[in-house]
């Protein structure tokens, strides 16, 4: 007969009572007398089934609710008396776990958190992290079950994660380190043992070396060896429970979250960050304040930073489709979702004519990556207004415009050595569009001053320049004492200057589509 997907469970469920009953049964009713409490019970009897099995077995038979705290349902009264006796005794503290497990300890943290989760809003995703617990795991030597492949602390977080994510309504996230970064919240659990009192409690013979005084703790793999090799007579007298040894505390931890966009700045006269004058007081006006201070107050951010792939300098415009960069906020009070970053991003074009930011979106850490190697890996173009101390020829435009993929060796600027390693680096040149500006484009952009239209006739030149990320731009046009060798200069055959600077594009897809997440499947 062919059997359903119900009676397929049945069977199954059917299988592992029988084991139970005729291989751990005797196990298991040896130890009730030490005050086992129903998960530890159940840390015994799947102890050699994988830890997705016995997940799904805690799930469905160990959750917390309005039942007695003693409720077991692994097993039927028929199978085994294991059940009966587990629902008849009253709760006490469990010796395997120190009561660490029970729904009286499980209730009270997760009382105390829900008090501190009611301080954030849109929250998408929590997880649970604790600290370990290594002289409980030991205890199932001092009763004779011997070693518990599942932890406590493993069903701890099991416990409070599943009990929280239903309480906030998201998914939890549970021993996957790989992702934790990418979660809302982080419940960390901090469970502390007394060492010199439980010591005492849980000391084995003196000659046994366990523990590290210097660094005031247990060595818990000498522990268990020590405790795998002795005769349980010889430990039977460190069965004592730890009395007020073990002391809990909560506190809950936003991960960094962060918001991607791309900016343009339509001022010769701001900087990208905040600057200080000599007199130390701040400049009013920047790029990063511009973007960083809306989200930081939206949010309730402690702080928020700005990281972009590159930077220009004061008098220098970005354009085209504008600068990538991300928002890096700490500790919000509440979580962006899109609706949020749309309505923000009309406040702050509409709230600043020099600087817009576009395609406001949240964006994982594992994608940030992607700014930074933009920083040096990417394309960028500039549109350059260049005076040239002699009158230019068609023949000094025709050079610059044979430029193609020109490698540069530029030493550090004279004008960044303050702050930057004075280094030797090869950058490229892609290739050059260049022409002269006419007499009536000169005269248009000099319309407030003639004679500085009549100057400047014939010395002026508009360049397009694609150059690899990371090349100095002013230098590679005037040289820089012959600090960038070939220069714009070397290649005219006339001194040259630079008046005006654009970074007209930056070729990266940024923010990333939804598709398109770094480092996740």
């Amino acid at each position: 007969m062919e059997l359903t997907s119900d009676d397929t469970k049945s069977e199954e469920t059917d299988d592992i009572s029988k084991n139970i009953s005729e291989e751990t049964s005797d196990k298991t009713m040896n130890i009730i007398p030490q005050n086992i409490c129903k998960r530890c019970s159940v840390r015994v009897i799947y102890n050699q089934d994988s830890t997705i099995q016995i997940k799904e077995n805690f799930e469905k038979q160990c959750k917390l609710s309005d039942k007695s705290p003693d409720t077991f349902n692994l097993l039927s009264d028929e199978e085994n008396t294991l059940t009966s006796e587990l629902r008849s005794r009253p709760e006490k503290t469990c010796y395997l776990c120190a009561g660490i497990l029970q729904d009286s300890t499980i209730q009270i943290l997760l009382d105390r958190c829900k008090e501190l989760l009611s301080e954030y809003e849109c929250v998408g995703s929590v997880g649970v992290t604790c600290s370990n617990v290594d002289l409980l795991n030991v205890r199932s030597y001092l009763c004779g079950v011997g070693r518990i492949n599942l932890q406590i602390k493993t069903v701890f977080k099991w416990l409070m994660a599943g009990e929280l994510s239903r309480f906030l309504g998201v998914p939890q996230v549970v021993n996957n380190a790989s992702k934790a970064d990418d979660q809302d919240l982080m419940v960390n659990i901090e469970i502390r043992i007394d060492n010199d009192e439980f010591m005492w409690m849980c000391r084995p013979p003196v000659n046994w070396d366990v523990y590290n005084y210097s660094q005031g703790k247990f060595k818990s793999a000498r522990l268990e060896d020590a405790l795998t090799r002795s005769k349980h007579e010889e430990i039977e007298k460190y069965k004592r429970l730890p009395g007020g040894a073990i002391q809990f505390s909560a506190a809950i931890a936003a991960n960094t979250t962060y918001v991607g966009g791309r900016y343009t700045k339509n001022a010769r006269d701001m900087s990208q960050t905040p600057w200080l004058k000599q007199d130390g007081i701040l400049i009013s006006g920047n790029v990063e304040d511009i973007l960083c201070k809306p989200l930081q107050k939206a949010f309730r951010a402690d702080e928020a930073r700005m990281h972009s792939a590159g930077r220009e300098d004061i008098d220098v415009r970005m354009l085209g489709s504008g600068r990538p960069y991300y928002v890096q906020l700490t500790n919000v009070r509440k979580f962006p979702t899109q609706a949020m970053l749309d309505e923000l991003q009309e406040e702050i074009n509409r709230n600043s004519p020099q600087v817009k930011c576009y395609k406001l979106t949240p964006v994982t850490k594992s994608q940030t990556e992607l700014v930074k190697q933009g920083q040096e890996e990417k394309q960028k173009e500039y549109r350059c207004i260049i005076k040239t101390e002699d009158k230019v020829t068609e023949e000094m435009v025709g050079k610059l415009n044979t430029v193609e993929n020109l490698d540069l060796v530029q030493k550090t600027p004279i004008r960044v050595l303050h702050r930057r390693s004075p280094l030797t680096r090869t950058k490229r040149i892609i290739k050059i569009n260049a022409r002269a500006l006419t007499k009536e484009e000169v005269e248009v952009a000099c319309k407030h001053d003639l004679n500085l239209a009549e100057s400047l006739n014939n010395r002026l030149v508009v360049a397009e320049v694609v150059s690899e990320a990371g090349t100095y731009i002013k230098e590679f046009v005037h040289g820089d004492f012959n600090r960038t060798v070939p220069n714009v200069g070397t290649i005219m055959g006339t001194r040259c200057d630079m008046l005006q600077l654009d970074v007209v594009n930056l070729s990266m897809v940024w923010p990333p589509e939804k598709e398109d997440v770094v480092g996740e499947t």
